[in-house]
């Protein structure tokens, strides 16, 4: 049931409900809101009447006494919907965006970026408002954030109960905070943990099914090693385990007796060339970075697109009733020069122009195995104990037409569908918020596409 919600001068702890809702609940009730639960006195008002085709659109009213809505903490948004449930009155739903621990970036300016996935509001109404972990009161079970006001179209200040579902959106808030919210939302905190490239290519190489498609991969352990690895694949790549967009990597290539290093580490990538092994030897002494949390990884030859190379972003959301979906597939060509990467002066193609580019001798089918391979991928990510609703899945195809999976990233960025195609990027925004009020109370949001 939808309800607009109407606040009163009142010294007691009093709801005012539909006469029919006070037959239901009775004098008394236990009223809540995300993490809050109030005793609160139900009494019956003649003015209150449910609208036949109640909906987002056409609300009931509920009118609060203010000293209720003060101990509930209940925001000012238009709409809530509200569920009786033996005795109780649940609002909401309540839901949270955890957006990292900088607190300065929690400001209503900063938060307009993320008001593009609010174009489904009216299927979801209630509380949605993102905090920081700083910001949480464990002994009050309350937060201090911002929630997205519908009318404004824009973010305000408040503090609000602990919500029931908490869509993560950051890479560096303490795993024991994540723990914490774990187990307050009963598992309801979803992209639970962020793997690094070393710890998926270990995880994933246990599953035969995925394991051919992963290219050979080693944490880098010194230079002996590494040059063993080269001297293996004879063309190399290694890239930082905890860094994402194509930052931070190099090339090695054997050329011969000695080797070409493409360094992709600054704005402009360098290109050295070393004539022997005491030379590669020496470029890695000056940069001991490159053994410090480095993988090294068998160069992939990608196929091309007008000669640069390109790699496939694909994005994998769960639906409400729990299954996976693709929501969105785009080629990703690299910017001359450069590996994929759109930040650096790269573009994106529909698949499917992409693919007749790439192959124009046929490419029949190529879809399908990625999607396979997709879902493949995501069924064993949900085999490992951690609750995961988005990803962002890098794959490639080599020259042969075979194809790799070359990284997974649990927070994605969605750069290259917002330029090219905003439909498919504006639904791939609102998946996440759909998918998390399917977990609260309320279940699956209701109406309109």
């Amino acid at each position: 049931m939808w309800f607009k919600i109407e606040v009163i001068p009142y010294g007691q702890k009093t709801l005012f409900l539909p006469a029919d809702m006070v037959r239901e609940c009775g004098p008394v009730a236990a009223v809540k809101f995300g993490g809050r639960s109030i005793r609160a006195s139900i009494q019956p008002r003649d003015d209150l009447k449910l609208p036949r085709r109640n909906s987002f659109a056409s609300p009931g009213r509920i009118i609060l006494s203010d000293k209720l809505r003060e101990e509930l903490l209940l925001a000012d948004v238009p709409v809530y919907r509200v569920k009786l449930d033996r005795g109780r009155l649940v609002f909401g739903p309540v839901i949270g965006l955890l957006l990292g621990s900088a607190t300065q970036r929690y400001n209503p300016v900063h938060m307009m970026k993320y008001s593009d996935r609010f174009g489904i509001y009216h299927r979801i109404g209630g509380l949605v408002y993102a905090f920081a972990p700083k910001l949480i009161n464990w002994r009050e079970q309350d937060a201090y954030g911002l929630y997205y006001n519908h009318i404004k179209r824009g973010w305000e200040y408040g503090r609000f109960p602990l919500p029931e579902v908490i869509y993560r959106r950051d890479f560096h808030t303490d795993p024991e905070v994540i723990r914490q919210l774990i187990t307050y939302t009963g598992g309801r905190l979803f992209n639970s943990y962020r793997f690094s490239k070393d710890e998926f290519y270990r995880y994933l190489k246990g599953n035969r099914r995925l394991k051919k498609h992963l290219p050979p991969t080693a944490p880098v352990q010194g230079f002996s090693q590494l040059k063993k690895f080269i001297d293996h694949y004879q063309k190399v790549i290694l890239k930082p385990a905890h860094l994402s967009r194509g930052r931070g990597m190099c090339i090695v290539e054997k050329v011969g007796a000695g080797y070409t290093v493409h360094d992709f580490r600054t704005k402009e990538p360098t290109v050295y060339e070393l004539y022997h092994d005491k030379l590669l030897e020496n470029f890695f002494a000056v940069y001991q970075d490159l053994f410090e949390q480095y993988l090294v990884q068998r160069y992939i030859p990608f196929a091309k697109i007008d000669g640069a190379p390109f790699d496939i972003r694909v994005v994998m959301q769960k639906r409400p009733d729990r299954q996976w979906e693709c929501s969105g597939m785009e080629c990703r060509v690299a910017n001359n020069g450069y590996l994929t990467n759109i930040s650096r002066g790269g573009y994106a193609l529909p698949l499917a122009e992409g693919l007749k580019q790439a192959f124009p001798m046929g490419y029949t089918g190529l879809r399908e195995r990625m999607e396979e391979l997709c879902q493949e991928f995501c069924r064993c990510l949900d085999r490992s104990g951690e609750h995961f609703a988005e990803l962002g899945l890098d794959l490639a195809f080599d020259t042969e037409k075979k194809l790799w999976l070359i990284e997974a990233n649990v927070f994605p960025s969605f750069k290259g569908f917002k330029r090219m195609d905003p439909e498919t990027y504006l639904s791939i925004r609102y998946r996440p918020m759909l998918y998390a009020c399917s977990l609260t109370e309320f279940g699956v949001a209701t109406g309109g596409p």
